[in-house]
């Protein structure tokens, strides 16, 4: 097949989507293409990695190269633990996308995609959140990302639960008033509270997530339960950076990069991360951060 073994393949399997970039041998982009949610979860490796694969074979088809590439580099949520990275490798090398397939967190990826293998930080928040860092020595530290039950603080799952919580206490009379129950009605089609009720029943990690940009939304506007509660999650995040810190003793401001759906710049909480950062030896680096990108140059030289 023509060009077979000079295709690499660059993933980033996230909670709300997946990114597939195709390169060539010189690290030339031949086609991106974007899926449904591949994010790990402990034993769903087969299904993370038929929603890869499907999503390889479109960007193979647009870039009109043949499978399999010479090399899959994959950066997923939910595997900051080997036994879901081998887990997933192990799916993946059965789908035959690849020669080679190396599984990386999501965070690694992202990490790479900002720094190279230089030092420093990133901090992400999209479905949940976590931080990355890679010391002066090169090695790698990470804080947060524990799942939604565990941790998450400060992502989308996390921001979508509170305006929920606040939702159900504005019915009872609990706390103080606020939009946010009317907003997630008209962004979920619903007639009332009780349909809202029985949409949180049902919904998984992924839809509360969803939740979050109505909160952004109404703190951008003025809204002052939004705003603490965005506050809360600058709070949150905050902490990630400062446990990474620990790791650069006397190194002077550490490069910190930013990462995920809900950092974007102008975004109310990434607005309020810097105003809880702002004490802390860190200096925001405006690197682009591009985790599939990151996982595409983990591949090992020609």
């Amino acid at each position: 097949p023509p060009n077979r073994l000079t295709a690499f393949i660059g993933v980033d399997a996230g909670g709300s989507h997946t990114t597939v970039i195709l390169a060539d041998s010189s690290g030339k982009t031949l086609a991106r293409v974007d899926g449904p949610a591949s994010a790990m979860r402990p034993g769903s490796g087969a299904k993370s990695a038929a929603i890869i694969a499907d999503t390889v074979r479109r960007a193979a088809s647009q870039a009109a190269r043949e499978l399999p590439a010479r090399w899959l580099g994959v950066g997923a949520a939910g595997a900051g633990r080997d036994i879901e990275q081998e887990e997933l490798q192990e799916a993946l090398m059965a789908t035959g996308l690849a020669d080679e397939v190396r599984v990386v967190s999501d965070g690694e990826a992202a990490l790479r995609s900002a720094f190279g293998t230089e030092a420093g930080m990133l901090i992400s928040a999209g479905t949940g959140s976590i931080a990355y860092a890679r010391d002066p020595g090169g090695r790698l530290h990470r804080a947060g990302g524990y799942g939604w039950q565990m941790g998450d603080e400060g992502g989308g799952y996390w921001l979508g639960r509170r305006a929920l919580n606040a939702a159900g206490a504005q019915r009872d009379g609990r706390g103080e008033g606020s939009t946010l129950g009317a907003r997630l009605l008209t962004a979920l089609g619903h007639r009332d509270f009780d349909d809202l009720v029985r949409w949180a029943a049902t919904a998984n990690p992924g839809q509360v997530a969803s939740l979050a940009p109505h909160v952004l939304n109404a703190a951008q506007e003025g809204e002052r339960l939004a705003q603490m509660i965005i506050g809360e999650g600058a709070a949150a995040l905050g902490d990630l950076v400062r446990a990474l810190l620990t790791h650069f003793r006397g190194e002077g401001p550490v490069p910190l990069a930013t990462g995920g759906g809900l950092l974007r710049p102008d975004s109310p909480l990434l607005i309020a991360l810097r105003a809880n950062i702002a004490s802390d030896p860190v200096a925001l680096a405006h690197r682009p951060v591009d985790p599939a990108l990151g996982a595409l140059t983990l591949a090992p030289g020609p």
